[in-house]
Order: C-alpha cells, then structure tokens, then sequence
C-alpha cells in the first residue's frame, strides 16, 4: 500500500531528525528544471515541471529542516558539519527557462532561500529552443508523423504520439546517442514541424542580469547542452569553453561553477573541467556528498512531482551512512 504525500513527509522528518544526531559529515544538492503552473506527468514529459504549489511546499520543508546553502559554499558546509547540526542542501537549477525568473524566483524570495542557477546562454538574443523542447512540443501537438523524423525508429515514434508512457523518453534517448551530425539533423526537423517559438522563451541577457541582481549565483552549462562523456577531447575542450566568456560577460564575473549537460560526467570530463579552471561541477544521482566527493563530480538530486516525495528521498540521500 503506497503511503500518502503526509505520511510521506512526516516519515521523511523522522528519518531526517534521527540521522541528525550522527556525527555524519553529509550534504546533498537538489537539481530542478522548470517549476510553476499545474505540474505535468514524469510518463509523458521529459522534463515534467514541479507545479507551483508543490516547488513552494518543497521549499518550505528544506528551509525548516536543512541548511540551505548556495552551491558555492556546500562543500566547506560538509567539512564542517557537527554532530546534531542540520545538515547542508543546495538548491540548483538546469537550462536557460523563463519559469526561472517568473516561477522559482518569486518563490525562492518569499522562502529566502538561495539558489544557483546553471545557464548555457544560448538565448541571450533570441529563443532558441532545444531538440527535446521541439520533441516534446510536437509529440504533445501531434506535428509528426511516426515515419517523419531521421534517425528515428518509426516504432517508438508511433508510441510516443500514442502516448504510451515512457514512450517519449526512448525516442529522446535515441536521438542523444546520435553523432552531433545526425542529431542536427533530427533538430532541423522537429524545428520545421513545430514552427516559431514563442517570442517569451528562454532567457535574455536581461533576464540573467535581473537573477544575478535578486542576489542568485550563476554557473555555466554549456553552449550546445551535448552530453560530454560521449565527446572527443576536441569536443569536450569546446563545449567546455565554447559561450563561457560570453555568458560571463552577462553575468558580470568569471563562471567557476558548471554543470555537466544531462548530468552525465565521468573522471575524464571531470579533468577537463578542472584544467579549465571550474572549481565544481555538478552531476545527476542520488547520492550524498561528502568531504571525500571529487568537487568536480558532486551528485545532485532529482525532486519528485510531490512534495512528501521530495522530502523522503532528500532525507533518506542524506541519511544513507550516516
């Protein structure tokens, strides 16, 4: 019997509360996308937005029973936890999103909570949305056929149109295992298949100045979002520098942090990172962080759809050898 988004909550307290009393150095990262409205369905969205009650909820139970830290500062607040003492969470986000600025802000401000925001910059001008943002836009609407897309098996198209869940999510991982050539490829499509973006999408340099002046730190995610283990060194060298300096430039100050597209980074592409001059870098897994962890692979969290959801598996990250 599946317990209730209360039960949840109230367990996730008690999980929290009793590894608390450990001598535990731990802290863990929590890694959001898009937040705000209704929600969506984590079976038919690749990326399925936190509803706007929901992320303010989640925000709500982190600054009651964590210590909130900017990203920046996570890994000193890991060395020096104590016995008894809340332990150290960051709160972090992914990709160039409006909601960013009308959604998880205002939320952010009225917890006061900090926040960084991890950006490509690939929006500063225009929209300029990615394939899996025209995937999901025309799977949604219905703008391709199940033969329309190279590269693509007709097969998992049609389920994905028919809405079979977690349909989608094989197609997107189809077109990410593709050469940069051919994935350009199917972009052109889906871009022709879905038509103009809406003028609002993205962020403007002004959007990024306005989170940076709320007092929010900013860290790179790359120009083009590849994922970086599949990269040459060639490749890897660029996407790490590639739209850098000009993101920085926006900013008003040198990007230290950054985070790996996908959340994909192995020892290899964490080497680079570092010979480019990050001090941290960012990853995707459920795992706590620690004074051992490489600062250039911290793990971060994905939150679920509920808030009791979130706050159990926050608590049962950090508690795991405690």
């Amino acid at each position: 019997m599946s317990l209730s988004d209360a039960a949840r909550t109230m367990l996730a307290l008690l999980v929290c509360r009793l590894a608390r009393v450990s001598s535990s150095r731990a802290g863990g990262v929590i890694v959001y996308h898009r937040v705000g409205g209704n929600g969506g369905d984590p079976s038919l969205e690749i990326l399925a937005p936190v509803s706007g009650s929901v992320f303010r909820r989640q925000l709500h139970h982190l600054r009651r029973n964590y210590r909130v830290v900017p990203a920046i500062e996570l890994m000193e607040a890991v060395r020096t936890r104590r016995r008894g003492q809340r332990f150290p969470v960051s709160i972090t986000f992914d990709d160039d999103l409006a909601s960013h600025v009308r959604n998880a802000v205002p939320a952010l401000q009225r917890a006061g909570l900090p926040a960084t925001f991890f950006l490509g910059g690939h929006s500063l001008v225009e929209p300029q949305p990615f394939w899996w943002e025209d995937l999901q836009r025309a799977l949604d609407d219905r703008l391709v056929e199940p033969d329309s897309l190279p590269h693509v098996a007709e097969s998992d198209l049609r389920a994905a149109l028919e809405r079979s869940p977690k349909a989608i999510f094989r197609v997107a991982a189809a077109i990410e295992r593709l050469e940069r050539p051919e994935r350009q490829e199917v972009a052109e499509a889906l871009r022709a298949a879905v038509g103009p973006s809406a003028a609002d999408d993205g962020l403007r340099a002004h959007d990024i100045q306005a989170l940076v002046e709320a007092g929010y730190d900013v860290g790179f995610h790359t120009l083009r979002h590849d994922a970086m283990p599949a990269l040459s060194d060639r490749a890897l060298e660029e996407a790490l520098r590639d739209g850098r300096e000009e993101l920085a430039g926006v900013v008003g100050m040198r990007l230290d942090l950054i985070s790996y597209p996908h959340g994909k980074a192995d020892a290899r592409v964490a080497a680079s990172a570092r010979a480019e001059g990050f001090t941290l870098g960012f990853t995707t897994g459920r795992n706590t962080v620690r004074p051992e962890t490489d600062p250039l692979l911290i793990p971060r969290i994905p939150p679920a759809l509920s808030a009791g959801k979130t706050a159990l598996r926050v608590a049962r990250t950090l508690a795991a050898r405690s």
